[in-house]
């Protein structure tokens, strides 16, 4: 079963399912398996120190899929990104999704390459920006994902519907997306596909510790939290003890060096690369209550499609018996 929608057409992908920008994760291993399952897997610039780092992954990739790839660039977050920009034209990579900052600096040079821009934002004032210098399609980050939900507190049911309808270009819903019935509602809500981060973050090839993906697994929807609101930087993560200690510390009014620790690169590694839960904080959206298993990527995508086709077959008896 194929699914046509804009965003297929325009990646030239089989779904309309895109890996999240996976801090650190988001690497050949894991996202060439998803674009060779069907859909468009992301290499993270940020996992990389240099672009020839990441310029190399890309080609690692490659080697396991012809099937469309796209790289992930967060810029202006916490250090300057040009070079990776400069690295994904060099590699020809023919779909760049941007986050962070303003990405009007570098449409021009992605453009003159004939890469297609995706650009990912949590307010309509920023995708409407962004569909006026030029972007080819959008993400919209709702309330319940993880990562960056923005300031304003909107969960994906309204801002999917209010992005569809205000924008020309494509719509892709994030935040609260991992199983075959939330695809078919962000499409029936307007969007032309969906990126799941947290939904591949628990996947076999995902590189985070094992015994964090463990501890992942027996959390629920209330498993997360809000830290680095006094920044000016909303995040959603893991509820547990190091980040729950962050919030206490910014409700306390506590000065950025105190906070860097939590946040910081270092820390981060610690913990996905050697599990140390008193190190760092993990993106995590609040859609977790909805997985109960690692299973491949391969598996994941199938059981999506499955799920998938079931609930549009019911839905269509539905709409047959409201017929009659």
């Amino acid at each position: 079963m194929n699914i046509h929608t804009k965003i297929t057409e325009l990646l030239g992908i089989k779904y309309p399912i895109i890996q999240g920008g996976l801090q650190g994760l988001g690497t050949s291993e894991l996202s060439a398996k998803v674009s060779e399952a069907g859909g468009l897997g992301l290499i993270t610039a940020g996992s990389f120190d240099t672009k020839e780092e990441m310029i190399h992954d890309i080609e690692k990739a490659r080697n396991i899929t012809n099937k469309p790839l796209g790289v992930n660039i967060a810029t202006g977050i916490r250090k300057p990104m040009d070079q990776f920009i400069d690295g994904a034209v060099e590699a020809d990579v023919p779909i760049v999704f941007t986050s962070g900052r303003n990405p009007e600096p570098y449409i021009e040079q992605l453009k003159n390459n004939d890469t297609i821009v995706v650009h990912v934002a949590p307010s309509i004032r920023f995708l409407k920006k962004a569909e006026s210098i030029g972007c080819d399609a959008v993400v919209v980050n709702g309330y319940e994902c993880g990562g960056h939900p923005g300031k304003d507190d909107v969960t994906s049911l309204t801002i999917v519907q209010k992005a569809s309808r205000e924008l020309s270009i494509p719509v892709i819903a994030a935040g609260g997306f991992s199983t075959g019935k939330s695809l078919l509602a962000a499409l029936s809500l307007g969007a032309e596909g969906v990126q799941m981060g947290t939904r591949f973050l628990l996947s076999k090839e995902s590189k985070l510790h094992p015994q964090i993906k463990q501890k992942l697994l027996c959390m629920q929807e209330n498993d997360t939290i809000l830290v680095k609101k006094s920044i000016g930087k909303t995040a959603r993560v893991w509820k547990n003890e190091r980040s729950k200690e962050l919030a206490d510390k910014e409700l306390k009014g506590a000065p950025l060096d105190d906070i860097l620790p939590y946040i910081s690169g270092e820390s981060y590694k610690e913990l996905i690369v050697y599990g140390r839960t008193n190190k760092g904080v993990l993106s995590l959206g609040q859609t977790i209550g909805m997985i109960e298993e690692a299973k491949s990527v391969k598996e994941i995508i199938e059981m999506i499609i499955d799920d998938f086709k079931k609930q549009l077959e019911q839905v269509n008896q539905l709409t047959e018996r409201i017929k009659t």
